[in-house]
């Protein structure tokens, strides 16, 4: 497991039980909770395994947001936090993802106010 801290949010990660597959929780400033995350890396083929002509790929990171309580007005710098603490965490020699696609559940439409609950 390891901990990350960018901005407002301090974000731990820990391997799963399934390959290249880890999960994340992120607490606020105070300690509150923020958000349940898994993240999945999108790793490229190796070049000997690919068509001579096949175009270059570029590793990524998919987070699914599985959890959160997070208000509209804070989603940027939400994403924003996280993709540093990320990028900067799981960066390695090997594997330097270049983005990371954020995906959410269909946000509640009872209250308008949080984005997750």
């Amino acid at each position: 497991m390891f901990e990350a801290e960018s901005g407002n949010f301090t974000l731990k990660v820990a391997k799963t039980l399934w390959f290249n597959i880890y999960r994340g929780v992120i607490n606020g400033a105070a300690g509150e909770y923020v958000a349940t995350v898994r993240i999945i890396p999108g790793l490229p083929l190796d070049r000997q395994d690919v068509p001579d002509d096949a175009p270059e790929a570029r590793p990524y990171l998919i987070v699914i947001v599985e959890d959160a309580s997070i208000d509209l007005n804070e989603l940027v710098s939400f994403e924003s936090a996280v993709t540093d603490s990320l990028l900067q965490t799981l960066s390695r020699e090997t594997f330097k993802p270049e983005f990371i696609q954020f995906f959410y559940p269909t946000p509640s439409t009872e209250t308008g106010e949080a984005l997750l609950s």
